[in-house]
């Protein structure tokens, strides 16, 4: 983190949603280790049997934040405040009370979504749309607010091939696909029905959300000074704050760890197909500068003709294909050398573009083994579980299908020679 940077958000009071998220814990630790930072507000939504004390405690004690507990032991006491609260209620659910504490904001930070690929597209809308929605209202009472950084993906257009650092017609307007899904005279059938009549190019419910969120963030451009970034594959951190330590074992990292696991044996994918991965220590730290970015930027030009949009990808930096990192993976033996205490069977993945080859494989070495297995397990009386295990890794890599056969380009890390140049001279 270069010392303008970090300058610009010491002192400051920042609220985050989906502080509990990949990059919000990424995000948290980098400002709390880095910055010096006033507060940090984090939305956090209850859940049943766990209290928001609980589940604060939970987040301290995650990997990621070993090292700022090991040099700065109580700046996450000191400078985090939880406020209760869901991007889905009117107002964020957020209380009179606490609202007034919200007074001296001056960052928002809006990650809080729905990744899963099969939501159903009446939830998708209610997180991804009407979160960001609330979260606007919210940053137009503040009158401190300098920037609001809206985190989008960099698959919010995924009927391109080359993406442009510009916003693209939605193909649906946000207001009535928000009134659309309030709407208790249509039922979620009807919604699925008539949405996928309507839309093309978008192989799933959270792409196409992401999409009318980004359209709606663009609509106050001109009320409030907000930018996107759409980072491509968060996966763990190279370097910082230790290498390694990913806040979450979801997506691609997911399915490396099945594949360590000995779960994963087989991968339907186009051979040219990159691994487009965004380290999550360089996704946190090109994010605060985007931050830093947008701030200067509104303050030459209160009413800009073009929303700020940053890209985060590796797609002009690494050009390895998944077969050619399985090719690497099987000839350094790396998952071998790595295996969990518990695993499936021997780790090592069948890469294939043949459709028909991928479903052998499937039932040989997924499906059969899985069924051997619960078989056992319900005659020593125990609970079935690998067959609904490879159930849910079938049809998680079914969504991910278009992602698996399509290559998305762009120009690269957004600003990358200024931000080099302001980190070397």
């Amino acid at each position: 983190m270069t010392n303008v940077v970090a300058d610009f958000f010491k002192d400051r009071e920042i609220f985050i949603t989906g502080g509990s998220g990949t990059v919000g814990k990424a995000v948290v630790d980098k400002l709390l280790r880095s910055c010096n930072v006033k507060k940090i507000y984090l939305l956090m939504r209850p859940k049943k049997n766990h209290t928001l004390e609980d589940r604060l405690r939970k987040m301290k004690a995650e990997m990621i934040f070993r090292r700022l507990m090991s040099e700065k032991p109580n700046e996450f006491d000191e400078k985090i405040v939880m406020i209760p609260g869901d991007v889905q209620h009117p107002q964020l659910g957020i209380t009179a009370e606490l609202a007034r504490q919200l007074d001296n904001v001056s960052v928002i930070i809006h990650g809080a979504a729905t990744i899963r690929f099969d939501e159903s597209l009446r939830q998708a809308i209610r997180i991804n749309v009407g979160g960001t929605y609330e979260v606007l209202k919210l940053a137009e009472k503040l009158k401190n607010l300098q920037v609001l950084m809206h985190v989008s993906t960099f698959y919010s257009n995924p009927y391109l091939r080359f993406v442009e650092l510009k916003i693209y017609q939605s193909p649906m307007d946000w207001k009535f696909c928000l009134d659309l899904c309030y709407r208790t005279d249509i039922s979620d059938d009807m919604l699925d029905t008539l949405t996928r009549k309507l839309i093309v190019g978008f192989p799933n419910t959270y792409t196409f959300t992401k999409n009318l969120a980004e359209s709606l963030v663009n609509d106050y451009k001109h009320r409030l000074p907000v930018a996107i970034f759409r980072p491509s594959i968060v996966l763990q951190a190279v370097e910082d704050p230790e290498p390694g330590f990913p806040t979450a074992l979801t997506g691609a990292l997911g399915l490396f760890i099945l594949n360590a696991a000995g779960v994963l044996k087989t991968i339907y994918v186009t051979p040219d197909i990159r691994l487009d991965l965004s380290p999550q220590d360089l996704v946190t730290k090109t994010l605060l500068y985007y931050i830093f970015r947008t701030f200067k930027s509104y303050e030459l030009d209160k009413q800009p003709k073009e929303i700020e949009i940053f890209h985060m990808t590796s797609s002009t930096h690494s050009d390895i294909t998944l077969p050619q990192f399985n090719v690497v993976v099987n000839k350094y033996k790396i998952f071998e050398d790595l295996t969990f205490e518990k695993n499936f069977l021997i780790p090592g993945v069948f890469v294939t573009n043949s459709r028909f080859a991928y479903m052998f494989m499937v039932y040989l070495k997924q499906l059969l083994p899985g069924l051997l297995v619960d078989m056992f397990l319900v005659a020593a009386g125990k609970q079935p579980q690998l067959l609904k295990i490879q159930r849910k890794v079938f049809l998680t890599l079914e969504v991910m299908k278009p992602f698996m056969n399509n290559n998305y380009d762009c120009s690269g890390i957004s600003h990358y020679k200024e931000m080099d140049l302001l980190l070397h001279g």
